[in-house]
């Protein structure tokens, strides 16, 4: 049950706060993350092996651990938000947002009346269950539950004012790798024009309130260049990388001695 939302209260207070993309779809993966010390993990429906069913689990292996959920939709679509939510995630990362019409359409997913449009039941997940506490438990998750947008298209770029000035939206994340297609510098992510949107980005989003995102940092200098860009909101490494990496560069030295 959403009761409190960390990663949000952090964000708020101006903290630069760690995550990580878990795409591979196992409770014991996700809690092997969460007690790792991070303060959020996203659950990947986009480009991740998970489905609906296997939401509520991940949020409990977070939530044991003090760490705050957050679900990556595959697309923009309500009933999704509303499975996500209902199964407890403290929060919806959408990607492809490219107007301030589609961040509005987020936030009204994402919240109840009168800030929103999300279908209303206390009885799964999010709400405990029960059904106890229901004239409560909409107010609660409207303050509680976190909206993330992920802007990786030119013509997201152009509309990013009006995408910063939406109420309700918590964060805004700069997706590097569809960004560097959009800029015709494919998976260079080092590229200096790539850096120099995301900056002027991260700038702006800062400006306009909101916590901003961006890159998949895999090393520690990688990690400063965010923080040092203003980023609050750091997605380090994935999991499948993290896992297969160390294997892959261990197999790969020992044939070469060989």
């Amino acid at each position: 049950m959403l009761e409190k939302n960390p990663l949000k209260e952090k964000l708020a207070a101006g903290k630069a706060c760690l995550g990580t993309w878990n795409t591979l779809a196992s409770p014991l993966v996700t809690d092997a993350l969460a007690h790792s010390g991070l303060d959020f993990v996203i659950v990947d429906m986009e480009h991740g092996a998970f489905k609906p069913d296997l939401i509520g689990p991940a949020v409990s292996a977070c939530e044991a651990r003090g760490v705050s959920a957050l679900v990556r939709m595959p697309a923009l679509e309500d009933w999704l938000v509303l499975q996500a939510l209902d199964q407890g995630a403290h929060g919806v990362v959408i990607p492809h947002i490219e107007s301030a019409e589609d961040a509005k359409k987020l936030v009204s997913y994402a919240k109840y009346h009168p800030l929103g449009t999300r279908g209303f039941t206390p009885f799964p997940k999010g709400g405990g269950f029960t059904g106890q506490g229901a004239a409560t438990y909409a107010a609660r998750a409207n303050l509680l539950t976190m909206t993330a947008a992920i802007v990786e298209s030119k013509a997201g770029l152009d509309a990013l004012d009006g995408i910063l000035g939406v109420e309700g939206l918590d964060v805004v994340y700069f997706g590097a790798y569809d960004l560097s297609q959009a800029l015709g510098v494919p998976g260079q992510v080092d590229s200096p024009a790539l850096l120099k949107v995301i900056e002027d980005g991260v700038r702006r989003a800062r400006k306009a309130g909101k916590a901003a995102g961006g890159f998949v940092p895999r090393s520690r200098e990688h990690l400063k260049r965010c923080l040092d860009m203003g980023m609050t909101f750091i997605t380090y490494e994935v999991d499948s990388s993290a896992l297969a990496r160390p294997y892959a560069e261990a197999a790969a030295w020992l044939r070469e001695g060989q």
